[in-house]
């Protein structure tokens, strides 16, 4: 009689445990969304929540000549010629992205629309509201990163 009692109670502490640390963990993963703005304050990207994976889509852009970049502006670097008429804006640059602990984001893609070229990606929290992303190619000291800061 003891054993099954042990055994239910047992069961029933375990399955609060999960309960709680798979609500603890995705509290975590969705620390990322919200929208995000680079350091030089040129581009602003929104986290968004995908099914089980984070993306991002570019929402405004400052160009070169000073002047905010509107709808009209087309994905013509991209090598595919079927994208190269898609709108920027609202675009999504950062793929399937996975929370992956310790305030890292990996496992994912991020587009660069000046170059038409996808990279792999990384995003570390470093602080609630300063993120690094890091674009790469097949190794991580290989690519580039940029300093995003929460809105």
């Amino acid at each position: 009689m003891l054993t099954k009692k042990f055994l239910f109670v047992s069961v029933i502490i375990l399955t609060l445990l999960f309960g709680f640390t798979s609500d603890n963990s995705s509290r975590e993963a969705n620390r990322i969304l919200g929208i995000w703005q680079t350091e030089e304050k040129n581009l602003q990207i929104e986290m968004i929540e995908g099914d089980g994976y984070y993306a991002g889509r570019m929402i405004w852009f400052l160009c070169a000549s000073g002047e905010s970049m509107m709808f009209s502006y087309r994905d013509t670097e991209n090598p595919n010629p079927k994208f190269t008429t898609r709108p920027l804006i609202g675009m999504n640059v950062v793929e399937k992205i996975y929370y992956k602990g310790d305030n890292v984001w990996g496992d994912g893609k991020i587009y660069d629309p000046n170059s038409g070229h996808t990279y792999d990606a990384r995003i570390t929290l470093t602080a609630p509201n300063t993120a690094i992303v890091r674009g790469y190619w097949k190794f991580r000291w290989i690519g580039k990163s940029i300093v995003f800061h929460r809105l």
